[in-house]
């Protein structure tokens, strides 16, 4: 375990001492070995102070630990982290918020770079996952952890952008669903195939596509329907809207085609309006009368004979009530008829127009057959007396000149005028009723009798002979004049006969004149 070996045996020679173990040698090698090992744990010493030893604390000396009493660890001031303690810790926590804390404690110290490298990754991570949404939100939850982010101006330039872009697609949207509705509202208000059409044209994955497509439908299979019920309106006839009824059973227009074969051929008896505007009517019944007066008739004016037998064919409808000043005033009101000024103070409203001439007259039934489509005019003679007869052969409305009262306005008692009739009062003695005031006839027509004469289509003759037994209006004659029929409420007993006729030149106005319109009721 040594250098010594035994004394060589050959030779001759003997070196005192050689015989003995080194052990001066090994403990001047042993004391050098301290010295070095001493010098080293000086020098680090001096190097590696123990408050910079991690988890070390340097030891008390004798002063401190004589002039501080030792203390509770609860009770010692806590002293600031070492830059080397506070990085440990940050380790420890492995966090952002350790690493940010470390940066926020030691922003210059050692370990500062590798700390904000770390806090880097941490930005990177949460700036790949706002990338990976790609949403406003996405970006905008990285500005909110991240406000002075390595990409925060980026994320604040992507939000704008995408906000821009979503104000300009809601704004798009908007402006096309727009479009999109007037374009709608345009076809639907013209309700035809081409509108239909031209709105999926320019919408073709429209809101309304499903419902365009629908109508479209829904009117080509009502074409044909359209079609035969526009030939019936055309025709305007019972029989054009029978065949349409019959040909459509369930058609669109069956319940119109219904109500206007009623309005054309009503049943007798039937009150009817044509239009709002127009006056209520009452259909009377075909049939055969004689008018005009008997041969033997005593009141009798040569002009009202011969009587003659007068055959009706077809029904016609004549207005329940004279045209009153309400009625005149709708035509004025379209233009149509002349203004009427003069009432004579009596009132307007339900009252019998006056102050009206034939010609005017004529005006007002023009007017009506415009707006409501039918044939009005004004009656003939033969018309008036077989709606005033109403089946009655006798003289006067209700047989008698005392019945007469509950019938016709005429001139009564309290007149003082000498043809009055004295088996009547009148609650107006000197003026026109409203219309309806008094009963009706037998054919539910009203006041056909006094109140107001009545303008007829006929031409003044000097006789009944020769007239027309169809029903048709006498042209014969002297046409300048016209007859007006009924009587007045200025007129007698023997000017309110049936028959009587008052001869007036056509463009008279009087306060005593008015009329009533007739209208065919077709075939």
């Amino acid at each position: 375990m040594s250098d010594w070996q035994p004394p060589d045996q050959g030779s001759d020679k003997f070196v005192p001492g050689e015989e003995r173990a080194p052990v001066l040698r090994w403990l001047v090698g042993f004391l050098a070995l301290a010295i070095v090992a001493g010098g080293a744990i000086w020098l680090v010493s001096k190097v590696v102070l123990p408050e910079k030893i991690p988890g070390k604390k340097p030891p008390l000396t004798q002063e401190a630990s004589t002039t501080e009493p030792e203390t509770p660890d609860t009770e010692k001031p806590q002293k600031p982290d070492t830059d080397a303690e506070a990085w440990v810790k940050a380790l420890e926590k492995d966090t952002l918020e350790g690493y940010r804390e470390y940066l926020k404690a030691f922003p210059k110290g050692d370990h500062a770079k590798d700390a904000q490298e770390r806090i880097n990754a941490y930005d990177n991570k949460a700036w790949a996952t706002a990338q990976n949404r790609k949403t406003i939100a996405g970006y905008e939850d990285y500005l909110k952890d991240w406000p002075d982010g390595l990409h925060a101006s980026k994320a604040r330039e992507l939000v704008k952008q995408m906000k821009d872009k979503l104000a300009a697609a809601k704004k798009d949207a908007a402006e096309r669903a727009a479009r999109e509705a007037a374009d709608w509202a345009k076809a639907a208000g013209t309700n035809t195939v081409a509108s239909y059409e031209n709105y999926l044209r320019q919408h073709p994955a429209g809101k309304h596509e499903q419902d365009a497509r629908d109508r479209i439908a829904a009117l080509k299979a009502s074409k044909a329907d359209a079609d035969a019920w526009a030939q019936a309106k055309a025709a305007n006839t019972t029989s054009a809207y029978q065949q349409y009824v019959t040909s459509f059973p369930h058609g669109a227009h069956v319940a119109e085609a219904m109500a206007a074969m009623d309005r054309l051929r009503p049943k007798p008896g039937r009150t009817f309006k044509d239009c709002p505007d127009c006056p209520l009517m009452v259909s009377l019944p075909a049939g055969t009368a004689t008018l005009g007066a008997a041969r033997d008739d005593a009141l009798a004016r040569p002009n009202e004979k011969p009587a003659r037998p007068v055959n009706f064919a077809n029904m016609f409808a004549i207005s329940v009530n004279e045209i009153t000043f309400d009625d005149w005033q709708k035509c004025v009101n379209a233009g149509a008829c002349p203004k009427i000024n003069n009432d004579n103070g009596w009132g307007r409203g339900r009252r019998p127009v006056i102050n009206v001439s034939w010609d005017e007259a004529l005006k007002y039934t023009s007017w009506l057959s415009k707006i409501s489509g039918f044939a009005y005019s004004l009656p003939s003679e033969a018309q008036w007396e077989y709606a005033a007869r109403a089946g009655d052969t006798g003289v006067w409305i209700g047989g008698s000149k005392a019945a007469l009262c509950a019938f016709a306005n005429g001139a009564s008692k309290e007149t003082g005028l000498r043809w009055a009739n004295t088996a009547c009062t009148d609650p107006a003695s000197d003026r026109t009723l409203p219309v309806g005031t008094l009963g009706p006839n037998k054919f539910g027509v009203r006041d056909i009798i006094g109140n107001v004469a009545e303008w007829t289509l006929d031409c003044n003759t000097l006789n009944l002979r020769d007239a027309p037994t169809d029903g048709r209006a006498d042209q014969r004659g002297s046409c300048n004049q016209r007859v007006a029929r009924g009587g007045s409420w200025f007129s007698g007993p023997n000017d309110l006969r049936y028959t009587a006729r008052l001869i007036l030149r056509r463009g008279d106005h009087n306060d005593f004149t008015g009329f009533r319109v007739v209208r065919k009721v077709g075939n």
